[in-house]
């Protein structure tokens, strides 16, 4: 059953536009994916606790699945095989270092 909830969001992201990267809700819980099957290890940085590592699980369709606590409003990034990558997202803002980071807005 979660495979097939795993391929309906993949799908969903793809059709959206959002083709790396995808996130889903439940109770509270946010669950982020990005679709980088060659990667050998990924993190998720977030705003809402400065910025520290959430190691990423790999899922057996070659998906990469870290969840969160759902809070409010964050700002986030992925570090992937030791360097940062922005998924493609709907929102985005500039940080202080010349880069990007995608924002997170619950109920958007």
């Amino acid at each position: 059953m979660i495979r097939q909830w795993l391929f309906f969001f993949f799908l969903l992201a793809c059709l959206t536009g959002c083709q790396n990267h995808f996130y889903r809700v439940q109770e509270d819980t946010l669950y982020l994916y990005i679709n980088y099957p060659e990667a050998d290890s990924v993190q998720l940085y977030c705003s809402f606790d400065d910025y520290k590592a959430h190691p990423a699980k790999q899922t057996d369709d070659g998906l990469w699945e870290v969840s969160v606590p759902l809070t409010s409003e964050f700002t986030y990034f992925y570090i992937v095989d030791g360097d940062m990558f922005i998924p493609l997202c709907k929102l985005k803002e500039k940080d202080d270092f010349g880069s990007e980071n995608c924002i997170f807005i619950p109920d958007l």
